[in-house]
């Protein structure tokens, strides 16, 4: 397990490289339609077809150097634990009314505890999803590379366009799902 500092410059790595493979994998869908109709470059989408590989593979990798401190610290220690959100909670509002009470303002009040226990869980459920989807991703990936190596529609026709460009869409679809599920599990509890 990381210490807090280490996880964190990992969160911020795994971050940057999951922004990258975003913006990589939404380029090679748009590059692939010029592509398939043989106006632009064979060797150039196959590079960006690697860059896309190696940037989604990297991003796994923090991710899962990260994984054993997030399942302790956030997972575990907030998102399904009652206890823990209940306390989170308490203190926040407590905080606010002083604020509050400092300011001569009117009082802040918070989401109930009860809908953040429940939205907490469903979170850590959906930071489930999001890792059998990027699963998906990373073999679809592999599998549009080994394609786009072998595979030139000026010489072979465009017989495969659909299903290369429907695997670039669906590879884009689960980088950007990834990207947003850890955004929105980040935004709850980051390490």
């Amino acid at each position: 397990m990381l210490t807090e500092a280490a996880a964190r410059w990992m969160l911020v790595l795994h971050t940057a490289l999951g922004v990258a493979a975003v913006a990589a994998s939404t380029h090679l869908v748009i590059w692939l339609r010029r592509y398939v109709r043989a106006k632009a470059k064979r060797r150039a989408v196959q590079k960006f077809a690697v860059y896309m590989l190696l940037l989604q593979i990297g991003a796994f990798i923090a991710g899962n150097i990260m994984y054993p401190t997030y399942k302790v610290e956030v997972r575990t220690g907030y998102l399904e634990n009652a206890n823990a959100i209940i306390a989170d909670h308490d203190a926040r509002q407590s905080e606010l009314d002083k604020i509050a009470t400092r300011e001569h303002a009117g009082s802040y009040e918070l989401t109930p505890a009860s809908k953040l226990i429940t939205r907490g869980a469903k979170a850590a459920r959906w930071f489930d999803v999001k890792e059998h989807w990027v699963a998906l991703g990373l073999l679809a990936s592999f599998a549009l590379c080994l394609v786009l190596a072998f595979w030139d529609p000026e010489r072979d026709g465009t017989a495969l366009a659909s299903i290369v460009v429907g695997l670039a869409v669906v590879i884009a679809g689960t980088v950007w799902l990834a990207a947003i599920i850890g955004v929105l599990t980040s935004s709850w509890r980051a390490v």
